[in-house]
């Protein structure tokens, strides 16, 4: 008798979402979860808890035209990510708890994605009061720390339109310039209410192997409030260790493929 992994079964859960949300005649009526258990023949508790896992992360969603369940934001983000940004969302997630930990703020893991941002992966503080960037969330480049910092390390190009969200955002081509600057001599980029007023952000470039051009970054965002004066630095080394770990990571896997071809 032949068992099948608690992977294999999720994988096979996830593989029938993208099926049936591919059929426009399916999609409507959604993957229920007496349909998932027949599919990897699994209990129905067990297939109940491999959907709970998947909504949990993003990967499925309650079907808002009725019963059953869909595919989620996770899919659709991973759907437009190049391989490196793939391996990027397939390493950052325990590196973003360990940054809430550290700092208690939220953090978050971003490609640029055209003329934006795409915030690919967050984990969430525990505080009362908290600022929550949302897995699937797009954002300007060039006044979020994300951006900036993508700007900085040659991921993307800054846009014609630097248009002000707030009275501190960088708005000439000439003073974004030196902030650029300003941003690659530090290694990480802050966001100082330019996006929002009351929140402060911060992000570092995540490499592959030793291009110097960044595939990502990852980082914090957080109330003013606390995001303030000293506790900038000690957040600011706490998101340079994660980014740097990270770029090591990614390279290890890399080194790992080269092996085995």
């Amino acid at each position: 008798m032949t068992t099948t992994s608690p992977g294999r079964r999720l994988l096979g859960v996830l593989d029938l979402l993208i099926e049936v949300e591919a059929d426009v005649v399916r999609r409507a009526n959604g993957v229920t979860v007496q349909q998932a258990a027949s599919e990897v023949g699994a209990s129905r508790s067990s297939a109940n808890r491999i959907m709970n896992e998947l909504v949990a992360t993003g990967y499925a969603v309650p079907n808002p035209a009725g019963r059953g369940f869909r595919v989620g934001p996770s899919i659709q983000i991973h759907q437009g990510l190049s391989p490196d940004q793939r391996h990027l969302s397939e390493l950052a997630h325990p590196y973003l708890v360990r940054l809430v930990d550290e700092t208690g703020e939220c953090a978050h893991t971003a490609v640029a994605s055209g003329d934006s941002v795409s915030v690919i992966d967050d984990v969430e503080t525990d505080q009362a009061l908290r600022v929550v960037a949302g897995r699937g969330r797009r954002v300007p480049l060039h006044c979020t720390s994300a951006g900036k910092v993508l700007l900085a390390f040659g991921a993307a190009e800054l846009p014609d339109d630097l248009h002000a969200r707030t009275a501190n955002t960088i708005t000439t081509a000439a003073a974004m310039a030196q902030e650029l600057e300003r941003i690659r001599d530090l290694g990480y980029a802050v966001d100082d209410e330019e996006n929002d007023i009351g929140v402060r952000c911060l992000s570092a470039p995540v490499f592959s192997m030793n291009s110097e051009v960044a595939i990502g970054c990852v980082g914090i965002d957080g109330p003013s409030t606390r995001v303030d004066g000293s506790a900038i630095d000690e957040m600011a080394a706490s998101v340079l260790h994660a980014a740097r770990e990270l770029s090591d990571a990614l390279a290890d896997r890399y080194a790992g493929f080269q092996k085995g071809a």
